[in-house]
C-alpha cells in the first residue's frame, strides 16, 4: 500500500477582496479548490497565484501561516493582508522548512513503494548519494552524485512494480529526456517548473540525501530505500547555467571536492545493512529484464493522481 502521496500548498486571490490573498492546502488539484472557494458567498471567482507540489503540505501551510501571522485578518480565517508577491515569497521559505531535509531525517530511514508519491523541496548546494549492490552477495557503493542548483528546487520520487514505465537520462532509456508530467492543470496551462533531471532506481537501490552545514564540516541527512521501481524528477523555477551557458542539471555537481561532513558520511556507505528488495542495475545481470525499461512511458496523470478525470 502506498505510504506517501502529494498535495498542494496555494496563494489565490480575489478581485472583490482587494489587497488580501488566502495561503492554504488541497490534496486536489489547486483549481478544483479555488472553485470550491466561489461556490461561497464571493461575487468573482479566485485566481491562482501560485501552488507548490508537497509531501508535507499541512507543515508547509503552518509554517506559511506562522511567517505571514501579522497579516493575517482572522485567526479563524486563512486570509493574509499581502501581496500575492509577498505570499508566495513567504511559501517559497515555508517548503523549504516544512517540506525539506529535517522532515525526512529520521533514524528509521524511509521507503519509497510502488504507488508512493514524494515531492521533496531541495536547497542549492544539497548532495544525492545514489548506493547500489551490484549483486546480492556484494556490499553497497556509491555509483552515482546528483546535485540540486537552487534553494525550492523539487525532487519527485514515485514509485511503481512496472520497471517499464521509469526511464533515465543518464541510462540512455528512449523516453529519458521527456517530461512525465510537464503541467499542473488539466487544460495543459500550467507549466510544472522546468525539468533539469530524469533518473531512475531499481529496488534495493538508496538515495542519501545530505545537506552540509557549518562551512560544511558536518551535514543533515535523509535516507530513502527503493522497495520499488522509482521514477525521479528534478525540478526547477531558477535553473542555472554553468559558464558555458549549458543548464546545470540533477546529475552535474559543482563540488570541487565533497565537504568533509559529506566525506565522512560517504565512508560509512559499505557498512549499510543489505537492503530487503532488489533488483538488478544493468543489462548484464538480467537482459530480458533491461529490454523492458521504459517501454511503456505513462499519462502524465499515473504519475499525479490529481490529473485523472473526474465526472
Amino acid at each position: 500500500m502506498p505510504q506517501h502521496s502529494v498535495g498542494f500548498v496555494y496563494v489565490v486571490s480575489n478581485r472583490a477582496i482587494p489587497e488580501m490573498v488566502k495561503v492554504g492546502f488541497t490534496t486536489k488539484l489547486a483549481e478544483k479548490r479555488a472553485r470550491q472557494l466561489y461556490s461561497t458567498s464571493v461575487p468573482y471567482p479566485f485566481d491562482v497565484e501560485f501552488r507548490a507540489a508537497a509531501s508535507h503540505w499541512r507543515a508547509v501551510e503552518a509554517f506559511a501561516h506562522q511567517l505571514l501571522g501579522t497579516w493575517r485578518v482572522n485567526p479563524r480565517r486563512e486570509f493574509f493582508a499581502v501581496t500575492a508577491k509577498d505570499a508566495i515569497e513567504n511559501v517559497r521559505d515555508a517548503l523549504l522548512t516544512g517540506n525539506s531535509i529535517d522532515a525526512w531525517s529520521g533514524d528509521d530511514g524511509n521507503y519509497v513503494r510502488h504507488g508512493d508519491r514524494i515531492a521533496l523541496t531541495l536547497a542549492s548546494g544539497d548532495l544525492f548519494l545514489i548506493v547500489t549492490c551490484p549483486s546480492l552477495m556484494s556490499r553497497p557503493e556509491i555509483t552515482d552524485v546528483w546535485q540540486a542548483h537552487s534553494d525550492g528546487d523539487l525532487l519527485e520520487l514515485m514509485g511503481t512494480n512496472d520497471p517499464d514505465h521509469v526511464a533515465g537520462l543518464s541510462s540512455e532509456e528512449a523516453d529519458g529526456e521527456e517530461d512525465p508530467v510537464p503541467y499542473l492543470d488539466r487544460k495543459r496551462t500550467v507549466p510544472n517548473g522546468a525539468i533539469n533531471g530524469r533518473e531512475r532506481l531499481v529496488p534495493g537501490e538508496r538515495l542519501i540525501w545530505l545537506r552540509p552545514y557549518a562551512s560544511g564540516m558536518a551535514c543533515k541527512v535523509a535516507l530513502f530505500e527503493m522497495r520499488a521501481y522509482c521514477q525521479v524528477v528534478s525540478r526547477t523555477w531558477e535553473p542555472e547555467i554553468d559558464s558555458s551557458g549549458a543548464p546545470l542539471l540533477l546529475n552535474i555537481v559543482t563540488y570541487d571536492e565533497p565537504p568533509e561532513g559529506v566525506a565522512r558520511v560517504a565512508a560509512l556507505v559499505p557498512r549499510l545493512h543489505q537492503p530487503r528488495c532488489w533488483a538488478p542495475v544493468s543489462a548484464g545481470a538480467s537482459e530480458e529484464w533491461y529490454r523492458s525499461v521504459g517501454d511503456r512511458p505513462q499519462k502524465p496523470e499515473y504519475w499525479l493522481k490529481q490529473l485523472e478525470s473526474r465526472r
